[in-house]
């Protein structure tokens, strides 16, 4: 059988025959009681609901292990053997079915492979009485396209039902060298295309917070995982937010690492070959400790020995350290593309003074000079993210004849460029990667400090535009994902000025349609009400290929963070 895509002559009957396999893969012990399982369909039940956790799926220490949010911790557990590899492989096994059942995350259920898995790393450890690496025995969630032998890759895409992985890609076998568990693959938008996790084969991922907001995308299947205590850690993919987005809209740690520090052989995703974009991987967690355990992890396999993708670049652990000295940290407060909504501006801010009476300098930016380069900036991402017009994402769709899922970023004839028009837009990025390198350099920073998004975790397929992540992506910045408060429907009341002030104008509105922009923004947060009980985070960048500084500067703000309170 060649790859995909794959001809499929009834979509519909091809989606529903998969989706009744991931429901058939849910163990009867996972599933919901009769009564939750009608308030889960009708899309009114949290993963976190007392009486989902009381409904008899979970014991106590099934709740006891899923209740530690920092991967160390577990891990230290597990080797000291407080925990089995097999109790916890569990806990998370039944927690992903609750999940599953009650936010729609999951696109391949591996439990039986887990268990045995766990089985043989508690065997190890009691006949040798050592770890096999740094993950040894810790459940560890796929983004679906990370390529795992044998299992089923979807991309999103019912012409991509029939693809089995024939290999396990370079991240699962990192992530296996070190002793992890994986149990669970996540959903994503279609093609991987939107900041959305939504598709015609599994439906819409929801937040675990409030099942009418969005989990964000394309990641979102690993988000609402991780948040729902599903899993501990998860690995994604970030090509224009796709780790920055879905870790804000449901409280996450996440890294995005600049491109080549990470392999990257074994995606399972239908690119058309462009090289004028920038996705990096990485890891979204529960703590920062787990993300810099995946990186670490990813490294110490030296994976550029067989994945000429990546950088012969070993992880430097006194590096990612937490700072000794003080930070110089630039703020990004609006980039003029969208502006912020109240609560990203909270949250901005209260990092900005807990930063600020920790000692650390703190840098505003010239605001015409940034929205200067942001706004061209942000075209130039618009213009490379669909400059192939389609012709490569629309095979793949067209091969089953299922619909364009609104708002994917599929391009189209108006969007396609010609060999000159990407060469000068090339030029374009060049020119701004240079003003932003002058600000570096004039201001001797540390690290950028900017929201994530513009927005919290909004009504499902109402996101407004990914134009603060992708910027970074532009510049192959790393990342770095910062949970830090809710949506309070008293304080983030937006007052009439921040309606009143002029809309910026839409960029590429005609090229790259899928994003709106001010005026959408203005219109679509009417209350903080149509965001409630949402996670709000921020993000900070580092230069490229400093994924340790970027891990240091968030332990950092994880510090100050749990110490003040947040």
């Amino acid at each position: 059988m060649s790859g995909p895509p794959f001809q499929i002559d009834d979509w519909q009957t091809a989606a529903a025959k998969k989706r009744q396999e991931l429901r058939d893969s849910i163990p009867e012990s996972h599933l919901l009681p009769d009564d939750l399982a009608k308030k889960a369909a009708e899309g009114v039940l949290l993963p976190s609901d007392p009486e989902v956790l009381k409904c008899g799926i979970l014991n106590d220490l099934d709740i006891e292990i899923t209740s530690i949010d920092d991967a160390a911790a577990l891990l230290d557990r597990i080797a000291k053997g407080i925990y089995s590899a097999v109790a916890v492989t569990e806990a998370y096994c039944k927690r992903a079915s609750i999940a599953q059942q009650t936010i729609n995350c999951l696109t391949e259920i591996m439990y039986d492979q887990a268990i045995e898995r766990a089985k043989y790393l508690d065997g190890y450890l009691m006949n040798h009485g050592k770890t096999i690496g740094i993950l040894h025995g810790l459940p560890i969630s796929l983004k679906d396209l990370y390529g795992v032998k044998g299992v089923h890759a979807t991309a999103g895409l019912a012409s991509w039902i029939p693809n089995i992985s024939a290999e396990d890609s370079s991240i699962t076998k990192g992530l296996l060298a070190a002793g992890g568990v994986l149990y669970v693959k996540t959903n994503v938008s279609q093609g991987h295309l939107m900041v959305e996790s939504i598709n015609n084969v599994f439906g819409t991922t929801s937040n675990p917070y409030n099942t009418a907001l969005s989990a964000g995308g394309s990641s979102g299947g690993e988000s609402a995982l991780i948040a729902a205590k599903g899993s501990i850690l998860g690995s994604a993919t970030d090509g224009g937010g796709s780790i920055r987005m879905p870790a804000a809209f449901c409280g996450l740690w996440g890294v995005k690492c600049s491109k080549g520090r990470m392999p990257t052989m074994g995606i399972q995703s239908p690119g058309d070959g462009n090289e004028s974009t920038n996705t990096g991987l990485g890891p979204m967690a529960r703590s920062v400790s787990g993300c810099e355990l995946w990186l670490q992890a990813q490294l110490e396999n030296q994976p550029w020995n067989f994945d000429f993708n990546c950088i012969p670049m070993p992880w430097n652990t006194e590096k990612a350290q937490r700072p000794k000295s003080k930070l110089v940290i630039g703020v990004v407060r609006d980039d003029g593309v969208i502006r912020p909504t109240p609560p990203v501006s909270r949250a901005l801010d209260r990092v900005i003074s807990l930063l600020a009476l920790a000692g650390h300098a703190i840098i505003d930016f010239p605001a015409g000079e940034i929205k200067e380069i942001h706004q061209r900036g942000t075209s130039c991402v618009m213009k490379s993210n669909v400059q192939g017009g389609g012709r490569g994402i629309m095979q793949h769709i067209v091969a089953s004849g299922e619909p364009v899922v609104p708002r994917t970023a599929t391009g189209s004839p108006a969007s396609l460029l010609t060999a000159h028009e990407i060469f000068a837009n090339h030029k374009e990025r060049a020119g701004l990667a240079a003003r932003y390198n002058t600000l570096w350099v004039q201001y001797s920073l540390d690290t950028i400090l900017a929201p994530a998004v513009a927005h919290p975790a909004p009504p499902h397929g109402k996101y407004v535009s990914n134009c603060y992540a992708g910027i970074y992506n532009m510049l192959d910045y790393a990342t770095g994902s910062i949970p830090v408060t809710t949506v309070d429907l008293e304080r983030d009341v937006a007052p009439p000025e921040w309606y009143n002030a002029p809309a910026y104008p839409r960029i590429e509105e005609v090229r790259f349609p899928y994003d709106w922009g001010d005026k959408e923004m203005k219109e679509i947060y009417s209350s903080p009400e149509v965001f409630k009980d949402s996670p709000v985070g921020v993000q900070i960048a580092c230069r490229r290929l400093q994924e340790e500084k970027c891990v240091s500067i968030l332990k950092e703000i994880e510090a100050l963070l749990r110490e003040g309170g947040a």
